[in-house]
């Protein structure tokens, strides 16, 4: 399994594709690579894609509430049969506009416009949250790339010198003394042990790389570095402060609240089908009709109006409608007609579905209650433990420091045991490697506190609230 990992890293660092321009390996720094993860993460794009399309849909459930205007036009041409005589050409003409207005729905038209303003809202605030998780994504990715070049370079150094440390070894060896011997062989044993480490670390590393690259959201050659200087600044957060700055800025909780008004818009869209429904129609234009070869074609003003009230009544739906119109003479006849009509009508079993509905929006308020309620429980607990791990992390970093100071001690008093010949080669090599894993834990624990600092951002829903100074 290792040789196939090895064999697609090796693959993933053979393609062709470059990061910039060619030449010299960049060194990209975090503000470049949270920069290039903001403009080219696939989540980002579609998130805000999402975002474009419910302001879209508020756009058109706004004009769900004005009049729909049609304009019309129309025209006939033919011949009519006058009972045996020869047929004559007739037209027919008519324009004018037509208009149906939403009169009531008991509250629907209300609640589908303001359910998609909050879609809209949440859609906004949905990309703020997906921006807060590609920076701690790239945070975190980023970190991890620099404690292990910073481990990487330590071993390397260490994996040097305990190559020149295994020559002067074996050049004792040829003394064939017993000490010589186990001098050599723990020094080769030392040597084995860092260039393991080093090999490990190597492969950490590449995947490391490509864990940055995917945060980035862009798939390119590994050919690039970023800076091993570490940050070792503090920060103390205050919880009741940062508390206070996530209730404010934390968009998971707003996009809670959002959702529960948006529940509550679909409980009057559910209890909507319980009231009547009127709506107004309208036409107003002219129309003319006339036999092209004996009378004068002449248009007359033509116009309808009507109100339509639907109700659902015990499952059942009952129709009210009214209706005027005035319409211009037709073929052959030289008055023009004025209408009024009235009629009734009742479905019987139709409507059963409204009740359904309406049960369904009670179900889903209830549910964005309890989904609200479970987000303020959980903003508060995410703030508390990011504290919690920064306060550890912090801990694990002056633990690591010790041993890097412990390390270096012993370092120093076996070096001065070697040149009292009161230790041997494998000795020292055994505390290089010790020192040399000691740094590079140092590095990893540097890299972990800034990551959680980066992790108590994003908990409290400001990019940049703490900072560690360098």
């Amino acid at each position: 399994m290792n040789l196939i990992r090895r064999s697609v890293l090796f693959v993933f660092l053979s393609s062709p594709l470059v990061w910039g321009d060619g030449g010299a390996a960049p060194v990209l720094s975090l503000g470049e690579c949270v920069e290039r993860a903001l403009s080219a993460n696939a989540g980002l794009t579609l998130a805000q894609d999402e975002l474009s399309i419910t302001q879209a849909r508020k756009r058109t459930a706004t004009a769900g509430l004005v009049p729909a205007i049609t304009a019309k036009a129309d025209q006939t041409r033919g011949k009519a049969d006058n009972s045996g005589d020869e047929n004559q050409d007739f037209l027919e003409r008519s324009y004018g506009i037509q208009a149906t207005q939403p009169l009531y729905a008991g509250g629907k038209l209300w609640g589908t416009r303001r359910q998609a303003a909050l879609a809209a809202e949440v859609a906004a605030l949905q990309l703020e949250k997906q921006r807060l998780d590609v920076r701690y994504a790239v945070t975190e990715a980023y970190w991890r790339v620099a404690a292990l070049q910073r481990a990487q370079t330590v071993h390397r150094e260490t994996y040097k010198t305990l190559q020149e440390d295994l020559e002067k070894a074996v050049r004792h060896d040829l003394s064939e003394a017993r000490t010589a011997r186990i001098e050599l062989l723990s020094t080769r044993a030392q040597n084995r042990e860092s260039e393991a480490a080093l090999a490990e670390i190597e492969e950490n590393l590449m995947e490391a790389r490509i864990a940055l690259l995917d945060a980035v959201g862009q798939r390119t050659s590994m050919d690039f570095s970023v800076p091993e200087e570490i940050p070792v600044g503090s920060v103390t957060p205050n919880e009741e402060e940062a508390l206070k700055i996530a209730r404010a800025h934390r968009p998971d909780l707003r996009i809670a609240d959002r959702m529960i008004e948006s529940a509550q818009a679909g409980r009057v869209i559910g209890r909507s089908g319980y009231y009547p429904k009127v709506d107004l129609n309208g036409f107003y234009g002219h129309s003319g009709a006339a036999f092209i070869q004996s009378e004068p074609f002449e248009y007359k003003r033509d116009w309808n109006a009507g109100v339509t009230a639907v109700w659902a009544l015990g499952g059942n739906t009952a129709k009210y409608s009214a209706f005027q119109e005035q319409t211009s003479p037709k073929l052959g006849e030289s008055s023009r007609t004025h209408t009024e009509s009235q009629g009734v009508s009742l479905s019987l079993g139709d409507a059963l579905g409204v009740g359904v509905t309406n049960k369904e929006s009670r179900k889903a308020y209830h549910e964005e209650e309890w989904r609200y309620e479970k987000a303020r429980r959980d903003q508060e607990t995410e703030v508390h433990l990011a504290i919690q791990r920064l306060a550890t992390a912090g801990r694990r970093r002056d633990a690591a420091k010790a041993k890097v100071d412990e390390a270096q001690q012993e370092f120093k008093d076996t070096r001065s045991l070697l040149q009292d010949d009161r230790a041997h080669l494998g000795d020292l090599a055994s505390v290089k490697n010790r020192l040399a894993f000691a740094q590079a834990g140092l590095a990893q624990a540097q890299a972990q506190y800034l990551i959680s600092v980066s992790a108590l951002n994003r908990a409290v829903g400001v990019a940049d609230q703490y900072r560690v100074a360098p």
